[in-house]
């Protein structure tokens, strides 16, 4: 009887939702060319402590983009470290119309999270 008990308390524990280990995390977007067209884009992201207000380096960055209607298929970017806490990722916006940007980072200190922000992309020129 101890036996399940233990075994539920483990169970319901690992089903509750994860804290934000890094909530103390601030980021913060950029699109190049701006405002957004439709075609190949720079997301810029500064990742900044909102405790120290000191950059975050280290970290591993991947972008996702995802049209804000059904069907359509995401595009992904990998970012590189361009300065201390700003990330770099080349991505390819398909089409125009209203996107959503996920970013899933690992921070040095290995706390994980993900961020999302919505971009209006025009038509290529």
């Amino acid at each position: 009887m101890k036996r399940a008990g233990l075994l539920l308390a483990c169970l319901a524990a690992g089903c509750s939702p994860a804290a934000d280990s890094a909530a103390t995390v601030a980021l913060d977007w950029t699109v190049t060319p701006s405002p957004p067209a439709a075609g190949p884009v720079t997301v810029s992201l500064t990742l900044t402590d909102t405790q120290s207000g000191r950059p975050l380096s280290g970290a591993e960055v991947r972008i996702e983009g995802d049209m804000s209607h059904p069907g359509m298929k995401p595009v992904f970017g990998t970012a590189r470290e361009a300065a201390p806490g700003r990330y770099e990722a080349p991505l390819t916006f398909t089409m125009a119309g209203d996107w959503v940007l996920v970013a899933n980072a690992r921070l040095r200190d290995g706390r994980t999270f993900q961020r999302q922000a919505s971009f209006r992309v025009r038509p290529s020129a």
